[in-house]
């Protein structure tokens, strides 16, 4: 719907996938012009690979559940892998940095639904659908046997090396693409998570994030060394293109901030406003913190949103957007913007 839209966004919706490309191609042509020599041995040492991604049919993913999830404290661990013949790296494929995207589920939901739904076939993405334990250990969980701040547990899940493990595996297997993520809910707690915590071990480019902003506290929780729950210079964290969708009337994740009745009481845990987690990504970002609102239709809440776009005052390739959905409750993230479905 909006004239400058964030570049998973277009991924996902037919006719607006050109954003995304226009943007891996300026990435690749930069990589490219800074070090040509490196560009083209490491394209040679992936295409050299023994093991290489193999393409699957659509609605018919791969499992990397053994591979993953041995060793794990996890009893519902899976791992499904959505590979496009044009993603390929075995030799069949034509381009083997295809965007690497991760959908991440709601608490309590599935990663079932995913192959049928992610539409990476149609946008030469590969997919990735983890399964969570009943949902990501992004704070208080009734099923924690450590307390939140025991950061040396091993016997709770630990998201960031979970997922840090996944690309590691398609980087193994010649997948050269950016990485993304897209999460609902408590999935886009743990994508705020993952790119809070981006690097070499989890070099989220972007993140689609709908119903949950970042935390406000604690700085840290739940197990292992990638369990920060702000982004920071200072720890290296790169930056990161962010399109967030709330819901103005959220009854469970207000929109405002504060408390919430998913922390369980525990008093530690706070969440940034909606603008102040936007302010916060923009300002991590190198954007200059300015932003342009624009006005919308949609088919939830009071049938009206804003978008605050921070882009023009961001360095090149970088994206943070946000739309307020008037009225709109914890089902917003599936909100048609000018009847185009976000």
């Amino acid at each position: 719907p909006p004239s400058r839209v964030h570049p998973l966004y277009t991924a996902r919706h037919a006719g607006l996938r050109r954003r995304l490309t226009q943007v891996e191609k300026m990435n690749s042509q930069h990589r490219l012009r800074k070090n040509p020599a490196a560009l083209l041995l490491s394209a040679a040492f992936c295409w050299s690979l023994a093991a290489a991604l193999e393409s699957n049919e659509p609605e018919q993913p791969q499992s990397l559940t053994e591979t993953i999830c041995a060793g794990r404290p996890r009893t519902q661990c899976e791992v499904e892998l959505d590979v496009p013949a044009a993603c390929a790296t075995d030799g069949s494929g034509s381009d083997p940095s295809c965007p690497i995207v991760f959908f991440l589920h709601g608490s309590g939901g599935t990663n079932n639904w995913f192959a049928r739904t992610s539409g990476v076939h149609d946008a030469n993405m590969i997919g990735v659908y983890p399964q969570g334990e009943g949902g990501w250990n992004t704070g208080p969980k009734d099923t924690n046997v450590c307390a939140w701040d025991d950061f040396e547990c091993t016997e709770d899940p630990d998201e960031g090396d979970f997922i840090a493990n996944i690309i590691d595996n398609i980087r193994s297997l010649g997948g050269t693409g950016n990485v993304y993520a897209y999460g609902n809910s408590n999935g886009a707690a743990l994508a705020h998570r993952l790119a809070s915590n981006g690097g070499t071990q989890l070099p989220i480019k972007g993140i689609i994030v709908s119903v949950t902003q970042l935390l406000a506290s604690p700085e840290r929780s739940g197990p292992g060394s990638l369990n920060y729950n702000q982004p920071s210079t200072s720890r290296g964290t790169p930056p990161v293109s962010v399109l967030s969708i709330m819901g103005t009337a959220d009854g469970l994740i207000p929109y405002e901030g504060g408390s919430s009745a998913v922390f369980n009481g525990v008093y530690q845990f706070e969440l940034m406003g909606s603008i102040e987690s936007m302010l916060t990504w923009a300002q991590h970002n190198g954007c200059n913190g300015d932003f342009q609102t624009s006005e919308h239709t949609t088919d939830t809440g009071d049938g009206t949103a804003t978008k605050y776009d921070y882009t023009n005052g961001c360095p090149e390739g970088i994206y943070v957007e946000h739309y307020a959905i008037h009225g709109g409750g914890h089902g917003a993230g599936g909100t048609k913007v000018d009847g185009a479905k976000i």
